[in-house]
């Protein structure tokens, strides 16, 4: 379904919760050799709307008036709002082994052993909040991986992570 949302946008406040700079978020993944990345399940389908709000997402199909009980795309503030629940869910990991640009995550550990605990930590914080993650896009215990357009890796020996710019 896809629903129109330009005049619901124009009355409503921007809500300017800042997005991470990309660049600052590739960096930190320096010195980590084992890096998990995570992608969230449909991620602002995840987040509740506000009741009162429900009906000013409301449209009209062939079979009657319905609206949405859950964040739409297209809602000007739907990536505002996604971050800051990332980023209040997350708050004790973030920063120490675990970046957050939107739906995706990058966990990062300087061992297996780590990796495997802070996997767990992340994985349980994912289920206490009912947060469901895409299977297919999610890629666990790598040396490497494409990251937000950047490749990160592990260097092995030299313990130091590079980033490329990907032009494709």
């Amino acid at each position: 379904m896809c629903v129109d949302f330009t005049d619901l946008n124009k009355a409503c406040l921007k809500d300017f919760y800042p997005l991470p700079k990309i660049e600052r978020l590739v960096d930190s993944s320096a010195g980590y050799t084992m890096m998990s990345f995570l992608n969230a399940f449909s991620g602002y389908h995840q987040i509740r709307m506000v009741e009162q709000d429900e009906k000013h997402t409301s449209f009209i199909t062939d079979h009657g008036t319905f609206y949405y009980r859950v964040m739409s795309f297209g809602l000007k503030n739907a990536g505002a709002t996604y971050k800051r629940m990332i980023d209040t869910v997350f708050r004790g990991q973030k920063g120490r082994y675990m970046e957050a640009y939107v739906d995706d995550l990058l966990i990062k550990s300087q061992s297996g052993v780590d990796h495997l605990e802070d996997l767990r930590e992340i994985l349980e914080t994912y289920r206490v909040h009912n947060i469901r993650l895409n299977q297919s896009k999610s890629i666990f215990g790598a040396a490497y991986r494409k990251f937000l357009g950047h490749m990160v890796s592990g260097r092995l020996g030299a313990n130091k992570t590079t980033a490329v710019e990907d032009s494709s």
